[in-house]
């Protein structure tokens, strides 16, 4: 189990467009099809996108609106969101809140609220994001206390594929059996989805 102390430095890093299918374990099917992993989208769609993320990342949250419409749109996209929270313990507790909240079934909808925070993140906003979603904060942290060690087992085997990756920071994506190490536009993505289904 991860420390509620225990942080890393967040950065930038560089596209690496190579398949990834040779690497060593953790394999790619491990790091995308964790059980414990809430996926969004369509569950049984024909390219997954994970993204490295964290709540308090300015990059992800500028993303996410646009990425929601690509998953929503395509309609054959699976979706999920490697916390990786990097940037403190506020981060932390938005990522154990928001996993609790799926005990609650409301995961998807904790999950756009929190990322979409405005300004400065807070355990507070957290709380108030969460209330907007009919989850009262209380029942959540019930929910946490239940699910406390699963939910660090999770994010910890995050921080173990990010650091596999070399990953730098958020945020980074798997889209098919590609990484890319960087924030990347909507423009990139949709064509990171079809060089995917090119089998490429």
């Amino acid at each position: 189990m991860i420390s509620r102390r225990f942080f890393l430095a967040g950065a930038s890093g560089a596209l690496v467009a190579a398949p990834l299918a040779a690497r060593a374990a953790p394999s790619l099917n491990d790091m995308v099809r964790d059980p414990a992993l809430q996926a969004l989208g369509n569950p049984a769609g024909d390219v997954t996108i994970a993204e490295f993320f964290d709540y308090l990342c300015p990059s992800c949250k500028a993303i996410h609106p646009a990425l929601k419409e690509i998953v929503r749109s395509d309609g054959n996209l699976r979706l999920v969101m490697k916390d990786w929270p990097i940037n403190g313990d506020v981060a932390w507790y938005a990522s154990r809140m928001v996993h609790a909240s799926a005990a609650l079934g409301v995961y998807e909808a904790a999950h756009n609220e929190v990322i979409a925070i405005e300004g400065g993140l807070t355990h507070g906003k957290v709380d108030d994001a969460l209330r907007s979603v009919g989850a009262d904060a209380g029942a959540v942290r019930d929910m946490l206390d239940v699910h406390l060690k699963a939910i660090d087992a999770l994010i910890g085997r995050n921080e173990a594929h990010a650091k596999a990756l070399k990953l730098a920071g958020t945020p980074s994506f798997l889209i098919g059996n590609r990484l890319y190490r960087r924030p990347m536009s909507a423009d990139e993505i949709v064509e990171a989805v079809a060089l995917a289904r090119s089998g490429r």
